[in-house]
C-alpha cells in the first residue's frame, strides 16, 4: 500500500490536491516516465483501505498531463505495527532497540 497525494493543476477544491491509499507503486512509475519521455498511461489504479490490510475498495484514474506533483508515502510496519494487523488482532511489540555500538574514530582518539 501506498499513500499519494496528487497536486493537480487547475483543481478548485480549496487545496488543490487529493489523497489516496493506492496498492503499489504504479501511478509513480507511470508519473515519471510521462515526465521523462511524454508517454501517458490509460489505466486505472486499485484503490486500497489501509484499516482492513489492503483490501481494495475502487479504482482511480487521473489524467497525467493534469497533474503538477506527486508524493508518495509507504508505511513501515516497524514503526507503526498497528497498520499491519487485522482489526480485532492486537499488534505485536516492536522490538527492543539495540544499543548503536561505539564509533572506532571516538575508540582510536581515547587510546592515543
Amino acid at each position: 500500500m501506498v499513500y499519494f497525494t496528487i497536486y493537480l493543476k487547475s483543481l478548485n477544491n480549496g487545496t488543490g490536491y487529493v489523497d489516496t491509499a493506492l496498492a503499489d507503486d504504479q501511478l509513480m512509475r507511470d508519473y515519471l516516465q510521462f515526465l521523462d519521455i511524454g508517454v501517458k498511461a490509460h489505466r486505472a489504479y486499485a484503490v486500497v483501505d489501509g484499516a482492513t490490510n489492503d483490501a481494495p475498495v475502487g479504482v482511480f484514474a487521473v489524467n497525467l498531463a493534469d497533474v503538477a506533483a506527486i508524493t508518495a508515502t509507504v508505511p513501515q510496519q516497524n514503526d507503526h505495527p498497528e497498520l499491519f494487523s487485522a482489526p480485532g488482532e492486537s499488534a505485536p511489540k516492536p522490538a527492543p532497540a539495540e544499543e548503536p555500538p561505539a564509533s572506532d574514530v571516538e575508540h582510536d582518539a581515547c587510546t592515543r
